[in-house]
């Protein structure tokens, strides 16, 4: 006779399979498709964050040697530095596109246009442009 246990397995033996729960779950846990736990957010204490803006003031990316010294020198992994690193560049350019409002950035997105029209056509400026005419 074959048999389903509650994990799903299918046994010939009369349905004990040898393997206790504990076994299963930790085949769910640590099997080929097992995810992989949740990783815990840092918290970066004030001296690592002041000590992270002051380096990121000087230059917005940190690499190599650099964000080695960095992370051991904040008791950090290089690849939380990295990640820091990361999501502080976002902010900033979250925070250059806010300064400068919606209005600025439809006048970059149209003159984006007009600047290589204006190149391409050898048009020096916006006066010189003729767009009355048909020719």
């Amino acid at each position: 006779m074959v048999s389903v246990d509650r994990w799903g397995d299918i046994f010939g033996d009369g349905g004990y399979s040898g393997r206790s729960d504990a076994a299963h779950e930790s085949m769910l846990l640590h099997g080929p498709f097992a995810r992989k736990p949740k990783r815990i957010r840092t918290a970066f204490s004030p001296s690592q964050l002041l000590r992270l803006e002051r380096a990121f003031e000087k230059n917005h990316y940190v690499v190599g040697a650099e964000r080695k010294q960095l992370a051991s020198s904040l008791s950090l992994s290089e690849t939380q530095v990295k990640v820091w690193f990361q999501n502080r560049r976002t902010k900033y350019k979250r925070q250059k596109l806010e300064e400068e409002g919606p209005e600025s950035q439809q006048k970059k997105k149209g003159s984006h246009h007009v600047n290589r029209w204006r190149l391409a056509t050898k048009q020096s400026s916006p006066e010189d442009i003729d767009v009355t005419s048909e020719d």
